[in-house]
């Protein structure tokens, strides 16, 4: 049974049982009473039936809360027992992941004694453990031909001495579209990387084959900063943790109702070949011809394409960095990735700039000194020091997603990129939302931390 409650009465309680720490129980109280007079006992009944389900969610799953998103409230979180509650055709779930990876044209580039270990015995059908665990083929001339599943090498050849060949190499080389500056090439309108290993004389000696995929739904953990703000959004994570699929997703989401211009160097994001891939919807792309032109290809996106949203894969260099800060200036979202976490991402003077950049200040002997007693109060290091690291401005990124490799269904979001910087360099820990899911069911689980 169902019953439509008045939407802003019932909110209060809503958001109050989801941010329970954050609030006075007798306004909950108040809440409360003026829902009996409203509804009745009826009302209330279910209602406490629905927080009692959440409460029995919370002590199963260690502490955590089931969340979905309240599409009629700009996709705010939502508690999901209650919104079944008291508006269900307003609650966006997590939906089961749909791989869509195309890994048998990866597949198919090799000598065909080489894929005997990727595809089922007597067909060319790939593997479960192809399509869903496999990241990486790597050739080299001369040696033993290789992939990767998750962290176990897997050799293609059980026999010791069947090496990989020069005319092997060649023969897949000339299969592709051709290499850029940055050693990369693809597979037209595939999402496939690979990438050439050089002698001394700018032969491709070695290939490294990234297997590229798309999982339909993977962004929908961000679907509240996607649809229900306009902040810019940094994903960050050290090679392999999945930035680049979650990026693929969030474009297609975004370009539903956006105009948005994809930055796409080496073609990461949407395939090798004029037509970019699919996964991108409805958005456009741009191309850049190398990675030191990248900087260039986002001013000029924002001058000449007057996008509302701009994407970038990886963000890499200090002229990059610049260029983030001047799209942002103009007025335009970005949403891009980089490597490591945020306290890795503060430690390198390149990327910094990322989050506002840091700048050191000098103290007074009694500005130092009440510097140092602070900081020992708040549990920080109160060394005595007439330095201080210190934010230098705005961060270009409001909003921080932390991935890790192995874990791509566990993410930990900064809502306030600032604050977070101002903990870090004050000696402190920052808070995020860690949001966990079930990739084969619609349980999206919510908690705090402190990293």
């Amino acid at each position: 049974m169902y019953i439509n409650l008045n939407r802003n009465l019932i909110l209060f309680y809503f958001y109050f049982v989801f941010f329970n720490q954050a609030l006075d129980a007798g306004l909950l109280l108040d809440v409360m009473s003026k829902l009996h007079a409203h509804y009745g006992d009826e009302g209330i009944s279910i209602i406490m039936t629905a927080s009692m389900a959440r409460a029995e969610f919370a002590i199963k799953y260690n502490g955590k809360r089931s969340i979905c998103f309240d599409i009629e409230n700009e996709y705010a979180i939502a508690s999901s027992e209650l919104i079944e509650v008291f508006h269900p055709e307003s609650a966006m779930k997590n939906e089961p992941l749909k791989s869509k990876c195309e890994v048998k044209d990866l597949i198919d580039l090799l000598p065909a004694d080489l894929t005997h270990e990727l595809v089922q015995e007597g067909t060319d059908i790939p593997t479960y453990m192809a399509e869903y665990a496999l990241i990486d083929i790597n050739l080299d001339v001369g040696r033993r031909a290789c992939c990767w599943m998750g962290d176990d090498r897997v050799f293609l050849s059980q026999d010791e001495n069947r090496l990989v060949t020069m005319e092997e190499i060649d023969d897949i080389v000339s299969k592709l579209g051709g290499f850029g500056s940055d050693n990369r090439a693809g597979l037209e309108q595939k999402l496939h990387r690979i990438s050439g290993m050089c002698n001394r004389n700018g032969e491709v000696i070695g290939l490294s084959m990234r297997v590229g995929r798309w999982f339909e739904g993977n962004a929908a953990m961000l679907v509240d900063f996607l649809l229900g703000s306009d902040k810019s959004i940094l994903i960050l994570g050290e090679p392999g943790s999945g930035k680049t699929t979650i990026v693929r997703d969030a474009v297609s989401v975004l370009a539903s109702r956006h105009n948005v211009c994809v930055v796409d160097t080496s073609n990461e994001i949407a395939g090798d070949g004029n037509i970019p891939h699919p996964c991108i919807g409805d958005a456009r792309r741009m191309m850049v011809p190398s990675l030191d032109a990248q900087s260039n290809v986002m001013v000029e996106c924002v001058q000449n394409h007057t996008p509302h949203v701009m994407v970038i894969d990886e963000i890499g260099r200090p002229r990059e960095v610049e260029a983030a800060r001047t799209v942002k200036q103009r007025g335009v979202r970005i949403i891009a990735s980089a490597h490591g976490d945020l306290r890795k991402l503060l430690k390198n003077k390149e990327l910094r700039g990322l989050v506002g950049g840091v700048e050191t200040v000098t103290l007074g002997d009694k500005a130092a000194k009440e510097e140092a007693e602070r900081r020992s109060n708040g549990g920080a290091n109160g060394q005595f020091s007439k330095t201080k690291a210190q934010r230098m401005g705005e961060p270009t990124f409001d909003i921080i997603v932390e991935v890790r490799r192995g874990e791509k269904h566990e993410w930990r979001i900064t809502r306030d990129a600032k604050t977070a910087v101002d903990a870090i360099l004050d000696g402190q820990k920052y808070k995020v939302e860690s949001r966990t899911r079930d990739p084969q069911l619609s349980i999206i689980m919510f908690d705090f931390a402190e990293l």
